[in-house]
């Protein structure tokens, strides 16, 4: 039985990390380019502050490429992140996991993975407590990736399925808990 949750586990984590590999291949055949995320990414600080516009409810404006990025608390340590819908889960490195308590083992390296460096390995884990302005989601399910797999935190729907709501709209992401 856990063997059969661990498969269904792999292939929807496989599945929701190849998502958007296959559509920025379509992106780029459509339009000749492709964004693409790496270290090397300035995170533009104008996008970054959240706004609260009532209790438990953040509204984060896009930077200039369209993406949402901000500040968030990952078990209290701050972290800039990137919201992305098409991510499964939250995927973190694994420096940032040891930041934050979290030190997976070398048997706990399961999950294969596709990101836009290619293909790797994950460690399931268990984010205690994960914060963006007055939004508090707890126990949030996370992918660690090695080190240099990952440009930055993305922020997945593990997160966002557990809001009430969340939308987008004239260049806003509104999300509400």
């Amino acid at each position: 039985m856990i063997n059969r949750a661990i498969i269904i586990l792999a292939v929807c984590t496989f599945g929701g990390l190849t998502v958007p590999s296959v559509f920025e291949t379509y992106l780029k055949k459509e339009r000749g380019s492709v964004e693409t995320i790496d270290e090397a990414s300035p995170v533009v600080e104008a996008a970054a502050p959240p706004t609260a516009s009532f209790d438990r409810s953040v509204v984060l404006e896009a930077d200039a490429s369209g993406h949402f990025r901000t500040d968030a608390r990952l078990n209290g340590m701050r972290n800039d992140v990137l919201i992305d819908t098409g991510a499964t889960q939250v995927a973190i490195t694994a420096s940032i996991a040891r930041q934050i308590g979290i030190h997976p083992g070398p048997g706990d390296w399961t999950v294969a993975v596709q990101t836009a460096n290619g293909a790797a390995r994950a460690a399931p884990a268990r984010i205690d407590r994960l914060e963006i302005g007055p939004i508090t989601v707890r126990d949030v399910e996370a992918l660690i990736l090695e080190d240099g797999r990952l440009g930055m935190t993305l922020l997945g729907m593990s997160f966002l399925s557990e809001l009430s709501r969340y939308s987008v709209e004239d260049g806003r992401l509104t999300l509400v808990r």
